[in-house]
């Protein structure tokens, strides 16, 4: 009896010694356990976008595998060090160390995803959340360490990151470019052949094709804004939860824009003559990286109005009511600039940020923040109310008024110690309570905690079912009139009136 009870347990802890695997698109992927999810790293969606693949959309996987490891995160696409710099930055804030963060390998052979689920079986029908990364669109990759899906997994919930071309590789064009492969939006166009794969395939993962979740911030959350937009996502995803990016969504790029970056990245790098295309594809990545970063651009790179995904702005069809079947949480932090902005900054500083906003009137603006008599403060509410709080409300309303159902957070937690009194509620300090993945030179409290699994209730529930409610969290009401009231997500859990009352009445934008 004894021998065969130590038999039985042997193949018990044989089976769970050996590694998760599954079969997509006609290769065995060969998985690891993470924690209590499982998880695959590396999978390609799509060929590598190499030689004559560079600046065309990303074509279907042919180059398969009969077995493909997937145990490790594939190299990052091409681009700068600017997020790498930034978490540095962050750890060096918070008492933590700049090595916290190793080197980070980049490469054009870069279209690949993260997978983590909490079961294999094909029948869990489980909610997939879509993870699109942010960093201005030249930067960041999907597997930083606060995007880690194992926490989320063992939710309930399937979540996958994505890689796609960023900067001159993702976001370029060139007036020789063919309209059959593309003629801007590459990294757009990789979002959504990663979308198709995850329609094809998820079911093997344990997953619902039919409950999508895309989520994101910054630059990501932009792209989610423009993709909901564009017909070629059409069924692809139902639900968009987009993070600290509404004002981003606003702006677009022409492609004669595009095109004059495409001809000075050419010129940069010497390649002159009438076939500069073909030059520029025989080009190593990382000369034009270089070239790009010193001589083309080293800024947002914005979505491209190409009349192939965009026809015209993606603003003026949501201001139109054209919102498509997609439920909505949109949200932004409570101090999105505040670490951007000199410590000496003076009231003539605030005078200059009010003439520079984007949509909200300078004398209106001022008013607003009379009573403001931190100079600092002051020009962060006023950024932060022009690019992301009157504009997450603006993208809601119409998201309410057209039925969809839209729900806006106001994210105001700030980290104990000098590093959160130095930053306040900054940009991307949600990662961390969304994912549940703080790091370790950042103290987690209680309330932190606390914090952080509300939110996953939220996030969670939404991805589920189209709204965030659940009983294990407090009442989070739809954004909708009269009240138009907004779920704070701080030190306490509550609802509120929509915040910046009297600079979101002054916002009013016009993408032309």
């Amino acid at each position: 009896m004894m021998r065969a009870v130590l038999v039985a347990l042997g193949l018990v802890l044989a089976s769970c010694a050996r590694p998760p695997t599954v079969e997509v698109g006609g290769e065995r992927l060969v998985g690891k356990h993470d924690g209590s999810s499982i998880t695959f790293l590396g999978v390609p969606y799509a060929e590598p976008p190499v030689g004559e693949l560079r600046w065309r959309a990303p074509r279907s996987l042919a180059s398969k595998l009969p077995e493909r490891d997937a145990t490790q995160f594939a190299p990052a696409c091409m681009q700068t060090m600017r997020i790498l710099d930034w978490y540095r930055y962050l750890a060096e804030t918070f008492g933590g160390s700049r090595d916290y963060y190793p080197d980070l390998e980049i490469s054009e052979d870069c279209l690949y995803l993260n997978v983590w689920t909490p079961t294999l079986d094909r029948d869990a029908s489980l909610p997939v959340m879509v993870w699109v990364h942010g960093g201005s669109n030249i930067s960041g990759w999907p597997f930083e360490p606060n995007y880690h899906g194992h926490a989320l997994a063992q939710r309930g919930v399937i979540v996958v990151s994505i890689a796609y071309r960023l900067g001159i590789f993702g976001f370029m064009s060139h007036p020789d470019l063919d309209p059959d492969s593309g003629l801007a939006n590459f990294g757009l166009l990789d979002i959504v052949a990663a979308l198709g794969w995850i329609q094809e395939n998820i079911e093997a993962f344990g997953g619902d094709p039919d409950r999508v979740t895309l989520f994101g911030e910054s630059s990501g959350g932009h792209n989610i804004i423009s993709l909901m937009a564009t017909d070629a996502a059409g069924s692809l995803f139902n639900r968009a939860i987009v993070q600290s990016a509404a004002g981003y969504g606003i702006r677009m790029s022409t492609l004669e824009e595009m095109q004059q970056q495409g001809i000075r990245l050419a010129e940069a790098v010497g390649i002159e003559g009438e076939d500069t295309l073909s030059g520029l594809r025989a080009r190593p990545a990382d000369q034009l990286l270089d070239a790009y970063v010193g001589q083309v651009s080293d800024g947002l790179q914005y979505p491209t109005i190409d009349n192939e995904l965009f026809a015209d702005y993606p603003w003026k069809s949501f201001m139109a009511g054209q919102t498509r079947d997609v439920a909505l949480i949109i949200g932004t932090n409570k101090d999105e600039w505040l670490d951007y902005i000199d410590a000496d900054a003076t009231r003539d500083d605030v005078v200059r940020t009010a003439n520079e906003l984007d949509y909200i009137a300078a004398d209106s603006a001022l008013e607003a923040i009379a009573g403001e008599s931190d100079p600092r403060r002051a020009m962060d509410r006023l950024i932060t109310a022009d690019n992301f709080v009157c504009a997450s409300q603006a993208l809601a309303r119409a998201f309410a008024e057209a039925g969809t159902g839209a729900w806006v957070y106001y994210f105001s937690r700030v980290r104990e110690g000098a590093g959160g009194r130095r930053l306040g509620a900054f940009h991307g300090a949600e990662y961390p309570y969304v994912f549940d993945t703080h790091d370790s030179y950042m103290q987690a409290t209680d309330a932190d905690l606390e914090l952080t699994k509300t939110m996953q209730d939220y996030w969670t529930s939404f991805a589920a079912s189209g709204d965030p409610n659940t009983e294990a969290a407090s009442e989070w009401p739809r954004f909708e009139a009269p009240a138009f009231a907004v779920q704070e997500l701080g030190d306490v859990i509550r609802t509120i009136p929509a915040p910046e009352a009297e600079l979101c009445r002054a916002f009013s934008a016009d993408p032309d």
